[in-house]
């Protein structure tokens, strides 16, 4: 294991703190382990709080007006890379949204290896990411529980042995909720998840199964896989967080207490299992794994991830796009919460069909359909 320099992007995020917690454990192990930079999209003063006195000399970043840190406003996390991220830093990809795309494309282009816990990255510019991972002396690292459970499964399978990939669910707040109770949702009801501690979009994006259809946009760049090798199952408990079926019939599966210190680990440490960071569950007191198919009627939003794979072109950046965008006018009570669905599935209609072929063109597709998404129930 070669200790690192490592950038974390988000450090106030649940991710970005989680993260920092590992690399105290890492460091405490190992002192040459050190974090070289923190960004965030809030003020500095929470970096400040909570980590310099652990790491005084890393250069902070806040995506917020303020006079404290090295690098602010809307670029920060961009400006922080281009100052700090060598082949010899991991950088965290872990800020919320595609204004994680710009810095984390960058720290790729660097040659930085990436922590990548920020799924809009290849949601949004998958080919973008895959074709400067070819000139790059970086690697990507995936940071989600479910394409890290996938990619430990995959270590040692050839691509032709893979039959398909099954991402798991955890059906979030509503899996039993009557259908008919679902129009007054409230975010406070939505923001309960019954497993997970996670920020407050993904989990939304957790209750109306949205993360999952962006997942399966990622599995499909990060693993090459069409739509038709990959599903979704539900899977309350949280255990298993993915499963491949192999051509011969074997079925391979990584199973983890719910806590995202064991990826974030395996991430930083490049595919490491030295040390426990996470709780190790007794497999004696496993007295059910319970799996269910996912129901379209409830969880639209799986379905129209394999459209939009389907699509491809700019269909990944229209989702996550228009998804921001309804989820906060949830949060903020302009938006039913069934609403939020119908909202983004049509902006997938009426944008999908949109090839950027350049980070630019991304750009401009993405404010395009925030502005006409949000013109709608404004």
């Amino acid at each position: 294991m070669r200790p690192q320099k490592v950038i974390v992007l988000g450090a106030t995020g649940t991710i970005g703190r989680r993260t920092l917690d590992v690399l105290k454990q890492l460091q405490g192990s190992d002192p040459t382990w050190d974090c070289i930079g923190m960004a965030c999209g809030s003020r500095v003063d929470q970096i400040l709080e909570q980590s310099q006195s652990h790491w005084p000399a890393a250069k902070l970043a806040s995506m917020v007006d303020d006079d404290r840190p090295d690098f602010c406003g809307p670029d920060a996390a961009l400006h922080l890379v281009e100052a700090c991220a060598t082949p010899e830093t991991i950088v965290v990809s872990a800020i919320v949204g595609s204004a994680g795309l710009r810095p984390t494309l960058r720290a790729i282009e660097l040659g930085a290896s990436v922590a990548l816990a920020n799924k809009e990255t290849l949601v949004c510019a998958g080919n973008l990411v895959q074709e400067a991972l070819k000139t790059s002396s970086g690697t990507l690292w995936p940071v989600d529980s479910e394409h890290a459970a996938i990619a430990q499964c995959l270590r040692g399978i050839r691509s032709e042995q893979i039959k398909s990939i099954v991402l798991t669910a955890s059906g979030g707040p509503f899996q039993d909720t009557p259908l008919a109770d679902l129009q007054n949702v409230t975010p406070d009801q939505a923001l309960n998840h019954p497993v997970w501690n996670m920020g407050p979009r993904i989990t939304i994006d957790s209750a109306t199964m949205a993360n999952k259809a962006l997942e399966l946009v990622e599995a499909h760049h990060l693993f090459g896989v069409t739509d038709q090798q990959l599903h979704a199952i539900v899977h309350p408990g949280s255990l298993v967080h993915g499963m491949v079926h192999l051509h011969d019939g074997t079925t391979l599966m990584q199973m983890s207490a719910p806590d995202m210190a064991g990826p974030i680990r395996w991430a930083l440490t490049a595919g490491e299992h030295d040390a426990a960071v996470a709780p190790t569950f007794d497999p004696a007191e496993l007295t059910n794994l319970r799996f269910s198919a996912v129901d379209p009627t409830r969880f639209p939003f799986v379905d129209l991830g394999f459209e939009v794979i389907r699509k491809g072109g700019g269909a990944g950046c229209v989702l996550n796009a228009a998804d921001e965008v309804c989820v906060q006018a949830f949060l903020d009570g302009r938006l039913p919460y069934l609403e939020v669905y119908h909202h983004v599935a049509e902006a997938v209609d009426r944008f999908g069909h949109h090839a950027p072929s350049s980070l630019t063109d991304i750009l401009e597709l993405d404010i395009a359909v925030r502005e006409d998404v949000a013109n709608r129930f404004s």
